[in-house]
Parts: C-alpha cells; sequence; structure tokens
C-alpha cells in the first residue's frame, strides 16, 4: 500500500511538472494573453495557435483561407479603419478545415463578417491532409490535453533552448503573418514561380498515384468538397454571417499551370459550382446569396511579367506564381468592402457563363503575347507527368 501511494505520488507529481513547464513555456501561444500585439508570437505549430485559441477570439472580421489569405492579406487594412480584425488562414488549408474553423467562429452565437478565400486546389478530395492538422485540436478540452502530451513538451523545450527573436516567429497575436522584405527575393523570382508551379503539378492538382483532380474520393461518394462548401453556406445563412467570397487573384502563370494541368474544363465546373450552391442555399434560407468575387484569370493584375533575363527589379503583385503580395491584399480587401474601381466580378447565375467566356478570350491573348512562359510551365508539366508516372497531360 506506501508502495502504491509512493507511486501514485510521484506520478502526480510527475504530470504537474510536465504541465506546469508547457504552460509556463507555451510553445503553442495558447495558454498566455500577450501584452502587445504589435510583438511578433515565436509559435512551434501555427496551426494549434489559430485553431484551439485565436478561432475564438472576439473579431469584427475574420479572414480564413489557404496560404494565399495568409501571405496576401495583411494586418493593415487601410479600407477598415478601427475594426479588429483577424487571419485563420493556415497553409495547405483544405475546404473542411474551412467549414470547421467557421463553425468554431461562430458558435458563440454572435454574427460575425468572415472573408474567404476559395481556391480550386483546395477541393482535391485526392489531396492529403497537411501533416499538422489534427481534428483533435477541435475538442473542447484541448487546451488541457495539450498541457499533458510529451509532443508538447518536446515543443516547449525546442522553444526553451531557442529563445532569441527570430526563431520560429510566425505571425502576429491576430493572427497576420509577418511581412517579408520583397527586396530579399528580387533575383529569384524564376525560380520562385517554377519551385510554385512545380508543386502544384505535383502535389496539389494531380496528386500521386492517382494522378487526378476529384471532388470526392470515390465516384458517388456522399460526403465531398463540394458537400463542405454547401455546409458553409447553410450555416452562414443560419448563423446570420455576413459572409464576403473570393476567387484569389495569383499569377496568369498559374492558371496555364492549372491549364497544362488538363484542369480548366474542372476549374470552370468548380466556379459554376460555387455559384450554384450559393444561390442554392440562399433560397432555401430565404436570403439573398453572399457576395462571390472572382479575382482570377488574365487581366492587368495577374499579367505582371516577370523581371526580364537579367533577374532586376521587384514584382508589385507577386512573390510566385499563386501567391499575390500585401499590396494586391489591400486592394482585394478594398473592392470587397466597398472599393469602386473595375476590378474583379461578382459572380451569379445569370453572368459565370459570360464570365468564364471573357476570362477564356483573354487567355488567349495571354498566349500569344506570353509563348515562352507557356511553353515553359507545358514542358514543366509534361516532366512532373513523367516523374510521377502519370499519363502525359493534354494541354487546355
Amino acid at each position: 500500500m506506501r508502495y502504491f501511494s509512493h507511486f501514485l505520488i510521484a506520478a502526480l507529481s510527475m504530470t504537474a511538472i510536465l504541465a506546469g513547464f508547457n504552460w509556463w513555456v507555451d510553445p503553442y501561444a495558447i495558454y498566455h494573453d500577450e501584452a502587445s500585439g504589435a510583438v511578433p508570437l515565436r509559435v512551434m505549430n501555427e496551426r494549434i495557435f489559430k485553431t484551439v485559441k485565436l478561432a475564438q477570439t472576439p473579431a469584427d472580421i475574420v479572414f480564413i483561407g489557404t496560404s494565399r489569405t495568409d501571405i496576401g492579406i495583411g494586418r493593415e487594412q487601410p479600407a477598415l479603419p478601427g475594426r479588429r480584425l483577424l487571419n485563420l488562414a493556415t497553409f495547405d488549408q483544405r475546404i473542411r478545415e474551412t467549414r470547421r474553423l467557421l463553425e468554431r467562429v461562430v458558435q458563440d452565437g454572435e454574427p460575425h463578417t468572415v472573408v474567404l478565400g476559395l481556391d480550386f486546389f483546395a477541393f482535391n478530395a485526392l489531396n492529403a491532409a497537411p501533416s499538422d492538422y489534427v481534428e483533435e485540436n477541435y475538442n473542447p478540452l484541448r487546451q488541457a490535453t495539450l498541457l499533458l502530451s510529451i509532443s508538447t513538451l518536446s515543443d516547449a523545450l525546442a522553444k526553451y533552448r531557442r529563445p532569441q527573436a527570430g526563431m520560429g516567429d510566425c505571425c502576429y497575436a491576430d493572427g497576420f503573418r509577418l511581412e517579408s522584405d520583397p527586396a530579399h527575393q528580387s533575383s529569384d523570382y524564376r525560380h520562385n514561380f517554377v519551385a510554385s508551379e512545380r508543386l502544384y503539378l505535383m502535389e496539389k492538382y494531380l496528386p500521386y498515384p492517382r494522378c487526378a483532380f476529384a471532388f470526392a474520393t470515390r465516384e458517388g461518394e456522399v460526403q465531398s468538397s463540394l458537400s463542405d462548401l454547401r455546409a458553409i453556406f447553410e450555416l452562414a445563412q443560419r448563423r446570420n454571417v455576413d459572409l464576403r467570397l473570393f476567387i484569389s487573384p495569383s499569377n496568369a502563370r498559374q492558371w496555364e499551370t492549372l491549364a497544362a494541368a488538363g484542369l480548366w474544363g474542372t476549374w470552370e465546373t468548380w466556379k459554376q459550382q460555387l455559384v450554384v450552391l450559393n444561390e442554392q442555399e440562399a433560397v432555401h434560407a430565404g436570403r439573398p446569396p453572399f457576395p462571390l468575387w472572382d479575382f482570377s484569370g488574365y487581366d492587368a493584375v495577374s499579367s505582371e511579367d516577370l523581371p526580364d533575363h537579367r533577374g532586376l527589379g521587384l514584382m508589385r503583385g507577386y512573390s510566385d506564381s499563386s501567391h499575390y503580395t500585401l499590396e494586391v491584399g489591400r486592394r482585394l480587401v478594398a473592392r470587397l468592402f466597398g472599393g469602386t474601381d473595375n476590378w474583379g466580378a461578382v459572380l451569379s447565375r445569370s453572368n459565370i457563363e459570360a464570365q468564364l467566356a471573357r476570362i477564356r478570350v483573354a487567355q488567349q491573348q495571354y498566349r500569344a503575347s506570353h509563348a515562352r512562359d507557356v511553353a515553359e510551365i507545358r514542358a514543366l508539366a509534361r516532366e512532373t507527368a513523367h516523374v510521377k508516372h502519370c499519363p502525359e497531360p493534354g494541354f487546355h
């Protein structure tokens, strides 16, 4: 009996030490309130921080989406003075994760303004979830269970050993990412663009081994990425959320990459489904559909050229063909909240076909003036197909 009591006391003591150390170091920034929002956070796992803590933080406007929204939407938004802003966007965020985050944001019952970036690749059900995505993060007891986690201890030790600023900084307390100096990449644009396009061809558009894009993992499956989107619309209508949606303004080379993967028709179908689902749920709720902005395609913003062969000059709009800059992000946000320029189009059943046709015309004009870019991307598509042992793509 004495042995058992000693063992129990020792076990409880070790548990208390483990929990106390994890709480004190706080590697995920979920236990302590930050004294100043201007100080970057050192977070060992950004997804835990944004899911477990930040999604429950009071705010006026919440941004959700993939890395395009994470990187391109900054904390300084002149169009939104005095508003409390949060950025819950994360790298490789699938639409299922977007749905779960929205559910967490609105669970207190209060209406919110939510800006949702919609990206085609996030709807590919054949893509594996990001390695740091854990469904358990949505458990109401997650903060407590993480205190007793050995993986938390490992991250706490890593943070404790590297206390200096800059080591592991990810974002501010409102979730917005640290700004990077564009001068650091001024000589690497072509490398960044090609690396991004290779990644999309290898993993996001046509992942191995099926080398395909699908909205569901099996044909006829009821649960799909589009059903998750329908659930988002239904929840937002039911909870009176001011939901504002946009399709990201990636560079024109990204749309050529998508076409080189043979997915142009699927991309157009996806846009049509966005419109249909939005309007169907609006009819069910007896309310207007949510504004759905399309900033994709070929225009003065997205058709910005890479620097010349000497690599001189800075790009205003892009760091690679997928991710737009904070300058573009500010213009996008201003447009969503009443800006008067003529950039982008609000999609509806009455104009979707005309909008798709306009993009096709602009695509042909871009190809005529950017033959080198198009040839480079098509060669890359053939190369990645060979590496993955996939059928050679049929170019659109």
